[in-house]
């Protein structure tokens, strides 16, 4: 029987499906909360891959799938995290937002409301919050406590992609079919800016941690820096040759990365708007990127079924393997990296300590 105390658990490694080879053993010491079960667990446990790199130096080298979520029944394609990292939201085709506790891989409620499928997720900084976009070309503010949908915000005359919260809470930013961004006032609910520019349909935005600027992608290949609080552009950066689908600051406000249909991934320095790296086109589409909370890693969901791990320079560091779908999310959270796919599930990845 589990408990509180930290507990050490022996992993023999057989033939891994990440290597398809033998790999020895290793000995972790986790918590109570990643591998052992409490009762109304979903599904938690039902496969623990540890995944071994091959260089002592490399900081990816210890991480496991701790968990799989399943309900949805059709692809998954948003998530949303709160700070603390221990409720989760997903969202996709089924309609439906899942609300979960991730400390015991269970699934506290539902949320119903919209009409057609959900295509993005962010969560407030203050976590009271979770705003969902959908191809029912509305927005959707839902309590994070009660589950319900508490406001809906309509505007957008196609669908709604990305959404993106400021960090301040203040403005929420979205990306529509309709070839616009919005970005509304999210005390009063309201409208406050329609931001124009791309010539064709808009599908990716992400502000950047200092909440100075946002970032917009999508079909015409192009990424548009603008100026939140002047809501003007600043600056394009051209180089991808297909479909833009997703965006990522740094931490640092230094960088910014992008993934695309055909050309792989780019990274691109924000001052200037060079592009200083381009990695990734093995892989299919990229739906998805994200920075690790330090900053020296990317995950990126690939149309290939996997998710992989880069440091800033392009060098692959991880090619995990699991989900039996395209990977459409990758979201960091502390210690976990969380995935969702076309194959209808969630999973939860482990990032151990490299000591």
């Amino acid at each position: 029987m589990a408990t509180t105390k930290v507990k050490e658990l022996l992993i023999l490694l057989g033939a891994l499906a990440l290597t398809g080879s033998v790999a020895g053993f290793a000995v972790w010491q986790v918590t109570e909360r990643w591998l052992f079960p409490r009762e109304g667990t979903v599904q938690e446990q039902e496969q623990i891959e540890t995944a071994l790199g091959t260089e002592r130096d490399n900081p990816w080298s210890k991480i496991a799938l701790a968990f799989t979520l399943s309900g949805h029944t059709d692809e998954v394609n948003a998530l949303a995290i709160n700070s603390g990292g221990n409720l989760l939201v997903s969202g996709g085709d089924d309609q439906t937002l899942f609300f979960w506790d991730l400390d015991r891989a269970t699934l506290l409620g539902q949320g119903k409301g919209h009409q057609d499928w959900i295509y993005s997720l962010a969560m407030a900084p203050d976590g009271a919050t979770v705003a969902s976009g959908s191809k029912d070309n509305t927005i959707k503010l839902w309590n994070m406590d009660t589950y319900q949908a508490v406001a809906t915000l309509s505007g957008h005359q196609d669908f709604v992609n990305s959404i993106v919260f400021s960090p301040d809470g203040s403005t929420l930013a979205s990306a529509s079919y309709d070839h616009t961004i919005k970005l509304w006032d999210v005390a009063s609910q309201q409208e406050r800016a329609t931001l124009r520019g791309h010539e064709g349909i808009v599908l990716a935005a992400a502000i950047s941690p200092n909440g100075r600027y946002l970032a917009t992608g999508g079909v015409d290949t192009l990424i548009r820096l603008w100026d939140i609080e002047n809501e003007r552009l600043l600056r394009i950066f051209e180089g991808h040759t297909s479909d833009v689908n997703s965006l990522a600051f740094s931490p640092d406000n230094q960088q910014l990365v992008s993934g695309s249909d055909g050309d792989g991934i780019k990274v691109w320095q924000l001052s200037s708007g060079e592009m200083l790296h381009q990695f990734g086109q093995e892989g299919g589409q990229v739906f998805a990127v994200a920075f690790s909370p330090d900053g020296q890693a990317i995950a990126s969901g690939h149309g290939d079924q996997t998710v992989k791990i880069w440091n800033r320079s392009g060098e692959l560091l991880r090619n995990l393997k699991g989900h039996a779908g395209s990977v459409y999310a990758t979201i960091f959270s502390a210690d976990q990296l969380l995935t969702s796919s076309e194959d209808s599930t969630v999973k939860v990845w482990r990032i151990f300590p490299n000591d």
